[in-house]
């Protein structure tokens, strides 16, 4: 044995270059960490992806295929939106990425894209100055005449070698037992570290409050109507009505005046919801059958069959003579049921439809349908063999036509029922609006109920478009239950995804773990590169692909099941899970993971020792980190800006699918959302160029919490520090000199002290600021008023009457025609006459589609003026020029509540928190203008189940490619759809 120890110690004559890079001897565990080779390998090939993906960036941002991923906001939004095109000149591009004003940010991606950027940079301005301290004071204390540089001496004298090398030379653990004083250096920048956090972060809360309250209370923020309504849960049921309600919440207008309030009690419309998205799901189905005959038609028709006759344009509907929907509920149904049964009759056997001129009956998609029990058709299922009635063969798309005529029938039937309390019961909630943003402030701060839980919790800010819609009814027993199952579902990840965790952070010590573990010695066989790059790169891109790819979603699918009310409660709560799942499984489990495997052999081996052991070896747990870390700053930064799987989608994926002109308006159209809940808790500062620039040139963001998410991330800071200063403890507890005593009690104690100081700290920040993070303070209310007057005063005013509408056709729901019969009567002044009781959902609903209505005929002119189909030519202008038509386009629809006029404003506010299902416009099947004329036959064919089913082939083409081009969102889209961001 003394003969082995002198060998060793024979070895330290090595040089400090060697041992740096190469680590100490491979019969010692010198091996254990990450070798500075794996460490440069890492480096070089996250480095060499980040150099990739910026060049193919700047290759393709000015093509075709780049405009639409990389500049999307350049010309598909709306024109208060649009931002300029992406400079060519890379040093112009970062100049104007980095020159982007605040409040211009704020603009373009709204309050959380704001304070995400300004999380990055308090990072930065945290960690840089601390960064400099670790370099110029630590790394030089915990290197020089460290273990890795001299010889170990046993308390029996015997001399050997310690077991560290690499990088782990310029940690803590290299610091030798008989200079343990050097450990105060640590404890002093701990408190530095501490003090510089804690400063920083409250600088940054003080802000945050500073720039949300300026936000909330500017001129065009308080005339949302989200800024003046609240959201109550739990009602007990005897203020589930509007009258309670309002007589409740009437203390907070003036005067009591219960007309400044407008109350929403909401309605469990499941049933409704299931029809709308039953025939929708059909009316897809619809589509893509039309244009499989359409492209079969056109391919045979361009192999010599004689075209169809007709031009390409909208066919003239006509009506059947039906009675409008009124109470003879039984006479209607009677007489619709025979005209779709007519109408269905005449499409399967109606020999002179295009398609049998074409398609062989065997071509054609056919199906077996049996009778039901009420009296409908519907498909033969192989697993009801056991049911009975009349059977028979039609063809798919004869039947789909029916059904959704049927649908359309049912769903009209019971827009005119939305206040039956049997088909609709009321829920426990309801939305509130009042007629100034204090008053909103002040209900929701202000205890409602006088037993505890009733009436509570209460939201502020909701937008109308952010509401989940199905957690409306959700009780506290059921929000309790629902808390519980996610909990449950939350620890099952973390168990299920702790085992490929381990496993890829065992692999970062692969080098260590073939001389430890002796059923691994042959790993000792493998070429060093293979191990670095095993141990290095690759580990670390597994791990990161692992916890950023499913577990968003996941958390996501956990915050709906908690019952988050809105999409922004939502975010909240899935950014707390994705913490907590970085925190125990990044964090925690990586820690104790890339440790273990090392520890317990020893352990084994040496259990005396294992104070040594833990204070040698847990920290070199840290090495992992530094991998992870280049992984996110530079891969991760690459792949943020460059979008490999957006390209990857739109290129190669898309195309092999069949597209609809929905599915290819969809595509062209859809700008990407960035959901913040998975952002904050993950990022890297070397993402910042790639995020400031899709922020601003590419996505938008549809779900806003006004910066409660940066408020979140600066409380989860919180938890770094604490547990440094534990982990520090501990350290310094384990730490022994060369008698083998405790050597850094005194540093345990003041970091102790240190820890109690930041909990104390953190407790009078929270308590102090917390009252201003979500309510308004009264005193910025007057200046808030003075703004607004002045910004809005003559606005009124200035509206011009529009003109004249033209006629154009137009698209409307049999209820809507219903009501047009009947609608209520108006006064002089343009106001209801109605009286304000007899106000209900279904009046509500009825004045919102009528007004969607008109709105429509006047977009669709506006639109139509616009089509021009561009010849077919092979060049890339073409592409260009057919996306300029898409953005004239969307450019037509009215994107502020000032476009509309007065009574089109009122009645979309007035139905603003009701339903979106009871406004849900009459679907439209969407086929595409092509040569054979076949879209001109099913547009005439359809004429036959009159209202109920409407074909359009406005601002569709069928290219000779057979693909579907598109000028134009779908002629059934909401004209208010984007209205939705402004309410």
């Amino acid at each position: 044995m003394s003969a082995e120890i002198s060998t060793a110690a024979n070895s330290t004559g090595n040089s400090t270059i060697d041992t740096l890079f190469l680590g100490a001897p491979a019969d010692v565990q010198g091996q254990a960490g990450i070798q500075l080779r794996a460490f440069v390998l890492n480096i070089a090939v996250n480095l060499s992806l980040f150099t990739a993906a910026i060049l193919l960036f700047f290759l393709l941002k000015s093509s075709a295929i780049g405009r639409r991923i990389y500049q999307p906001k350049n010309y598909l939004v709306q024109d208060r939106l649009r931002v300029e095109a992406v400079p060519t000149n890379p040093i112009t591009w970062l100049r104007r990425i980095f020159s982007i004003r605040d409040d211009e940010l704020i603009l373009k991606c709204g309050l959380d894209g704001y304070f995400f950027i300004r999380f990055l940079r308090a990072i930065i301005i945290i960690f840089v100055p601390l960064m400099i301290i670790v370099v110029t004071v630590l790394l030089p204390i915990n290197y020089n005449k460290g273990k890795g540089n001299n010889p170990r001496v046993t308390p029996d004298g015997e001399r050997g070698r310690w077991d560290v090398a690499g990088l782990d030379t310029l940690s803590w653990q290299n610091i030798d037992p008989a200079k343990t004083q050097r450990y105060w250096a640590h404890a002093v920048c701990a408190i530095l570290v501490v003090s510089w956090a804690l400063y920083r972060i409250y600088v940054e809360k003080v802000n945050f409050i500073d720039v949300r309250q300026r936000f909330l209370t500017s001129p065009e923020h308080r005339l949302k109507a989200s800024a003046k309504t609240i959201l109550v849960t739990n009602i007990p049921s005897e203020y589930r009505s509007k009258e309670a309600l309002e007589a409740l919440y009437d203390v907070f207008v003036d005067n009591d005046d219960r007309s400044r309030l407008t109350v929403w009690v909401n309605r469990n419309y499941k049933s409704l919801r299931t029809l709308v998205a039953r025939r929708g799901s059909l009316r897809h189905a619809l589509e893509k059958e039309e244009l499989r005959i359409l492209r079969l038609i056109n391919k045979n028709h361009r192999n010599g069959h004689p075209a169809a006759s007709g031009a390409n344009q909208t066919a003239e509907k006509t009506y059947p003579d039906l009675p409008l929907l009124d109470d003879e509920h039984d006479m209607y149904f009677m007489q619709v049921r025979e005209l779709l049964a007519r109408a269905f009759d005449q499409d399967c056997s109606e020999e002179t439809q295009l398609w049998r001129n074409y398609l062989k009956s065997s071509t054609a998609s056919q199906l077996s349908l049996i009778r039901g029990k009420d009296e409908d058709w519907q498909p033969a299922s192989i697993f009801k063999f056991w049911a009975s009635g009349e059977k028979r063969r039609a063809p798919k798309i004869a039947w789909l036509r029916s059904e959704v005529a049927r649908l359309t029938i049912r769903i009209d039937a019971l827009l005119t029922r939305l206040d039956d309390e049997e088909l609709f019961p009321k829920q426990n909630s309801a939305f509130i609006q009042f007629d100034r943003q204090m008053a909103a402030h002040m209900a929701c701060s202000l205890v409602s109920h006088n037993k505890a839980g009733r009436m509570s919790p209460r939201f502020l800010e909701v937008a109308p478009h952010e509401v989940i819609w199905a957690n409306m009814g959700v009780t506290s027993w059921g929000r309790f239950i629902r808390t519980c199952i996610a909990l449950v579902l939350f620890a099952g990840m973390l168990l299920l995804w702790s085992i490929p965790t381990g496993i890829f952070t065992s692999l970062s010590q692969l080098a260590s773990l073939s001389y430890s573990v002796s059923w691994l010695a042959w790993l000792g066989r493998w070429p060093h590169w293979i191990l670095g790059l095993i141990s290095g790169p690759l580990s670390s891109i597994l791990l990161a692909l692992l916890i950023q790819l499913v577990v968003p979603a996941l958390t996501r699918k956990l915050a709906v099941l908690v019952g988050a009310p809105t999409r922004s409660k939502r975010e909240l709560i899935t950014q707390d899970f994705y913490f907590t799942f970085l925190f125990i499984e990044l964090v925690l489990l990586t820690a104790v993971s890339a440790s273990v495997v090392k520890i317990v052999p020893l352990i084994i081996d040496d259990p005396v020792g294992i104070p040594n052991l833990l204070a040698t070896n847990i920290p070199t747990s840290a090495n992992y980190f530094f991998n992870y870390l280049i992984v996110q700053s530079l891969g991760f930064s690459g792949s943020i800006l460059f979008q490999y799987l957006r390209i990857l989608y739109i290129t190669l994926i898309w195309p092999w699918f069949t597209q609809t002109p929905r599915e290819e308006a969809w595509l062209q159209t859809t700008i990407p959302h960035q959901m913040w809940g998975n952002v904050y808790s993950l990022f890297t500062n070397f993402a910042v160029i790639a995020y400031r620039h899709n922020y601003y040139y590419v996505q938008r963001n549809k779900v806003d919490t006004h910066g409660l998410l940066f408020n979140n991330a600066l409380k989860q800071l919180f938890a770094g520090i604490y547990v440094m200063e534990i982990a520090l403890i501990g350290l310094f507890l384990l730490v022994r000199d060369v008698q083998e005593n405790v050597a850094c009690k005194s540093q345990a104690i003041v970091v102790i002290i240190l820890l109690i100081l930041t909990a104390a700290a953190h407790f009078v920040m929270e308590r102090h600021l917390r009252p201003l993070y979500e309510f308004l303070p009264v005193t910025v209310e007057d200046s808030a008023v003075d703004a607004e007057r002045r910004a809005f005063i003559t606005r009124d005013d200035d509206f011009e009457t529009p003109p004249e509408r033209p006629e154009h056709e137009e698209y409307t729901s049999s209820a809507d025609a219903a009501g047009s019969e009947t609608s209520p009567a108006k006064t002089l002044d343009g106001s209801s006459a109605i009286p304000e009781q007899e106000k209900n959902m279904s009046t509500t609903a009825h004045n919102a589609r009528s007004a969607l209505t008109r709105l429509r005929r006047e977009t669709t002119a506006r639109i139509t003026e616009m089509q021009i189909h561009l010849p077919e030519l092979p060049n890339i202008s073409r592409r260009r020029e057919v996306a300029d038509q898409l953005s004239a386009a969307i450019a037509g629809y009215p994107d502020e509540l000032t476009d509309l006029s007065p009574d089109e404003r009122a009645a979309q506010l007035k139905a603003a928190f009701q339903d979106p299902v009871t406004r849900e416009p009459a679907p439209v099947v969407w086929v595409p203008q092509d040569p054979a004329g076949v879209s001109e036959d099913a547009l005439r064919q359809a004429r036959k189940y009159g209202r109920y089913l409407q074909y359009s082939n406005v601002g569709a083409y069928l290219t000779a490619k057979n693909k579907c081009e598109v000028t134009q969102p779908a002629p059934d889209t909401r004209p208010d759809w984007l209205l939705d961001w402004v309410l």
